[in-house]
């Protein structure tokens, strides 16, 4: 049985690639800047995304789901591994230890619906049961290295001022790694010349909001305790990891945390509940799968609350600040550079984040910066072959060093 479920998804992939192909050769590519190497492994990937996605199911079918048994299949079908070329730079894994990086849970009060969820898992994390937890991380480090190879591997300053970058893979809070971003986060530290530190947060839905925001607030503040200031970490992201990055700056203002040295967001989740025109309008561009709201199986819903039926109240939730970040109030914001593509299905909701940020900041307008590449589909940083790739984050690169 499990041969012929494996030959019937070979056989679907390779339908996709030859009607992706075929199509290509007649017709022409989708759009003027596609190759057909990359037009036809977007189709592959939006036919693989679509394969038992449950989209057509309802809250009716709550009780039918499996989250341990969903989660499992996360893992087995997880984004590919990528790695940096060695004349780029290199990397090291190490973990946090949880209960070495203390976190006072009264300063969440007044997080809305993050803080019960904030101030339960820090509890957690001081239970002795739960003291062996770690956030498992990797440090990259570019070449040339930043002094030795042995101190470039140990995540504390090589020099008083030394900057670094925190990243946020992306996944739809579901996928994804420090393993998966290797390539792209690599490739962003040789450009900007900066370690990257790269955390392998919880993922849900086995740990649903806010397990990954702790996970980030928790980084950052080992960060600190290494040595690095607050106004030397640079946070990065990408997807549901931009998300994540908007939201970690925001509460990171809550707590009093002071600014950090800027923002770089690629292709960023802003709006969880988002139903905006670019969703349609891109739809036969972009990879991603608009999954409905009313489906307990939506991506936005597995992330907040997996097995909670719609309602009224789950929706305003969602569109809180810290969980749509695009509701927030931008004032004072950081410097920040965001990147989209205009065929990416949530194109509307990072133009609305940017528009935002400009009106909260209106003496400030210069330190922001909105760049829309042509033709570019969601995270196409991704696509190492693409020029528009290389272009993009040698701009984020050049971006970093001018903070």
């Amino acid at each position: 049985m499990k041969i012929l479920k494996k030959a019937k998804f070979v056989a679907s992939i390779a339908r996709s690639a030859a009607k992706s192909t075929i199509s290509y050769c007649v017709k022409g590519p989708r759009c003027e800047r596609w190759p057909l190497k990359f037009q036809v492994l977007r189709d592959v990937i939006y036919s693989i995304s679509k394969i038992g996605n449950g989209a057509s199911m309802t809250d009716d079918d709550i009780d039918s789901i499996d989250f341990e048994q969903l989660a499992a299949s996360y893992k087995k079908h997880d984004l590919p591994d990528s790695e940096i070329p060695f004349h780029l730079g290199t990397y090291v894994s190490a973990s946090i230890k949880v209960t070495e990086v203390p976190i006072d849970p009264e300063m969440f009060a007044g997080t809305g619906p993050a803080e019960k969820g904030l101030i339960a898992l820090i509890k957690s994390d001081q239970d002795i049961a739960c003291s062996k937890r770690v956030i498992p991380y990797e440090l990259t480090a570019p070449t040339p290295l930043p002094g030795s190879a042995e101190l470039a591997a140990k995540c504390e300053p090589l020099t008083p001022n030394e900057r670094i970058i925190l990243y946020l893979h992306g996944g739809a809070y579901c996928l994804g790694s420090p393993t998966s971003h290797r390539g792209l986060t690599g490739r962003i530290a040789a450009q900007a010349g900066l370690r990257c530190f790269t955390i392998d947060y919880r993922l849900a839905p086995l740990h649903p909001y806010p397990a990954q925001l702790h996970d980030a607030y928790i980084s950052f503040h080992f960060l600190l305790q290494q040595g690095f200031r607050a106004e030397n970490i640079i946070l990065a992201g990408d997807s549901a990891g931009g998300n994540l990055v908007l939201a970690l700056t925001l509460l990171l203002k809550h707590t009093g945390i002071p600014r950090v040295r800027g923002l770089v967001l690629l292709s960023p989740w802003t709006d969880i509940i988002s139903q905006r025109p670019s969703i349609e309008r891109n739809k036969r561009f972009d990879y991603l799968v608009n999954m409905p709201m009313a489906s307990p199986m939506s991506r936005a819903r597995l992330f907040y609350a997996p097995g909670r039926r719609m309602s009224p109240e789950l929706m305003a939730e969602m569109a809180h600040p810290l969980v749509s970040p695009v509701n927030a109030d931008f004032s004072d914001f950081p410097p920040t550079l965001i990147q989209a593509g205009d065929k990416e299905l949530l194109l509307d909701e990072i133009s609305e984040l940017f528009h935002n940020i400009l009106a909260a900041n209106p003496d400030r307008q210069d330190m922001y910066t909105y760049e829309c590449y042509a033709d570019m589909i969601h995270v196409f940083h991704q696509f190492e072959s693409l020029p528009c790739a290389l272009e993009a984050i040698t701009r984020a690169g050049n971006f970093i060093k001018s903070l």
